[in-house]
């Protein structure tokens, strides 16, 4: 068998028109439908962003005064953090209508569509490894508080 030479968005595209029949309301609904997952998750992540920022208003001064580790820690996993909140809110949240992708065949639109899509889960995918590794950082200046009131 010869290898394909279809890209992954020429087999995604076939695959839509030939699913919907063409139907253009249905295929471009379908990926308004995934950009409205990604936008529901992208909450998800700013939400977790805000808690973070709201209990280091509450203790973030007793965790920094544990040492100079906890404090870098939850410096950096407070930027880290705040970095994913700034990729979520223009990466993910930026608000991109399908309807202004440009004139074109429905193949063209559809790729245009794709094309965002793909885009703002690169930045899903972004925002989320950022905000676990600032998580971590975070949690670490926490076990850090954890362990030295243990000791003291």
């Amino acid at each position: 068998m010869a290898p394909s030479s279809d890209s992954e968005e020429d087999i995604e595209v076939a695959h839509l028109l030939e699913l919907y029949e063409g139907d253009a309301v249905k295929i471009m609904g379908r990926i308004e439908a995934q950009l409205s997952i990604l936008a529901s998750r992208a909450q998800t992540l700013l939400s977790l962003a805000g808690i973070t920022i709201t209990v280091t208003g509450f203790s973030g001064a007793n965790i920094a005064k544990t040492g100079k580790l906890a404090s870098t820690s939850i410096v950096l996993g407070l930027v880290l953090v705040l970095v994913s909140a700034a990729v979520t809110m223009n990466g993910i949240l930026r608000v991109e209508w399908t309807t202004r992708l440009g004139r074109g065949t429905l193949e063209q639109s559809i790729r245009r569509a794709i094309a965002v899509r793909d885009q703002k889960t690169r930045a899903y995918s972004l925002a989320l490894k950022v905000l676990i590794v600032g998580l971590a950082l975070y949690v670490t200046s926490v076990g850090l508080l954890l362990t030295s009131a243990l000791s003291g």
